[in-house]
């Protein structure tokens, strides 16, 4: 099988989206899917070579070169005005129109749409609520889902591919497809102790942990909310993107006068491991906003990871991630948007170190189902299945 990937993110960056996209397109090339990642080529990077441009990415995300890169510029090269969401994604369908591919894999509708005008086929997928945040899009979908060369939709939850089908998309045009961690980033396990000594990290400390963005998005403010309530406990937030997210996060436990508070910048995704071993607790913040607020499901690829440390993960009761989160089994899930709630049940996992280590063992054990490995695998055969229906 031979595919193009289309995506016109930057590339290298901090934003998850792009890791995801890099680390699908390295696995599916190590499962023997032909990939041809077509992306828009960075300013500053213009004159280094092809070459040199697919290993810098591939180091920059801990991948292995399986794929191949095609990336090009349209009316310049890719900045910050990203006039490239607009240009490359008119461009690249009809690049791709010129290669022997079975089929577009895109994350972005433009490209799906022009690779459908001019009679090609696609697979778009998404992570998001489209059709509430866009209600708009709807009528799109449903006309892009009765195409012949529209072989699907892959989403990252089963609640994204429940709205798509409450949309009128086809049931069998919609595959949850969840995402993963890597196995191998993981090594060598480490103890807490091994862990904090790596970071510098007080190795007597009751520690929680969070990784991931910052921006006003995701809620983050609430873990500063429950920090105050329990005091007796450290938190440690890693992420960004920005400074700028960093500061605003930093600026509201300072406004707060917490000592218990330890902000850091962002972290490349595959050097992550040792501060997820380092942690006591691991959370998700227990907030509704971006789901409630945003329509944007928060079943991040951090939670593969947490699973794959093998320690508690605090999550809230929300029906995204109550997809992998069993409440008393692989994790404690708790009501949202209450800092009191979640204070108590800190303090309570401090308190049962017992129930800590169960929850801990079974996050590990679930976590093998969710590799990125497997999780190529899944997209392959779906792949092969939505090719198969063709006349």
């Amino acid at each position: 099988m031979k595919i193009c990937t289309i995506c016109d993110d930057h590339f290298p960056s901090y934003w998850t989206a792009t890791n995801q996209v890099i680390t699908t397109a390295s696995n599916l090339g190590k499962i023997g899917v032909e990939v041809d990642l077509m992306i828009p080529v960075m300013g500053k990077n213009i004159f280094k070579s092809r070459e040199r441009r697919l290993r810098q990415l591939c180091e920059f995300y801990g991948v292995e070169p399986t794929f191949n890169l095609k990336d090009f510029f349209t009316v310049w090269p890719t900045n910050q005005l990203r006039v490239e969401k607009l240009t490359h994604g008119l461009v690249s369908p009809f690049y791709a129109a010129l290669g022997k591919y079975d089929l577009v894999y895109t994350r972005h509708v433009i490209p799906v749409l022009i690779t459908l005008a001019v009679g090609g086929r696609a697979i778009f997928e998404t992570y998001r609520l489209l059709p509430e945040e866009y209600p708009s899009t709807i009528p799109l979908l449903r006309w892009a889902s009765s195409q012949p060369g529209f072989l699907g939709i892959t989403t990252h939850s089963e609640l994204s591919r429940n709205v798509f089908i409450e949309a009128g998309v086809p049931p069998e045009k919609v595959k949850a497809l969840h995402n993963g961690y890597d196995p191998e980033e993981f090594k060598p396990e480490m103890t807490r102790a091994e862990a904090r000594r790596l970071l510098g990290l007080d190795e007597d400390k009751y520690l929680v942990v969070y990784t991931g963005h910052m921006t006003a998005i995701k809620g983050i403010e609430i873990l500063v909310d429950i920090a105050e309530q329990v005091p007796e406990v450290d938190f440690l937030l890693v992420g960004g993107p920005t400074e700028e997210d960093v500061k605003r996060v930093r600026d509201i436990a300072a406004s707060k006068g917490l000592k218990n508070v330890n902000i850091q910048g962002w972290v490349n995704p595959h050097k992550v491991p040792p501060y997820l071993y380092a942690a006591d607790i691991l959370v998700i913040p227990p907030t509704s906003k971006p789901l409630r607020i945003h329509r944007r499901t928060v079943l991040p690829i951090k939670l593969f990871n947490y699973l794959a440390a093998g320690r508690v993960i605090l999550s809230p009761e929300l029906p995204d991630t109550s997809e992998l989160l069993q409440h008393g089994v692989n994790s404690w899930r708790i009501e949202p948007d209450d800092p009191a709630i979640a204070a108590e049940a800190i303090r309570m996992i401090k308190e049962d170190p017992i129930l800590a280590g169960e929850l801990a063992q079974r996050a590990k054990e679930d976590s093998r189902k969710y590799t990125w490995y497997q999780r190529a695998i899944n997209l392959r055969n779906y792949m092969e299945e939505r090719l198969e229906t063709l006349p």
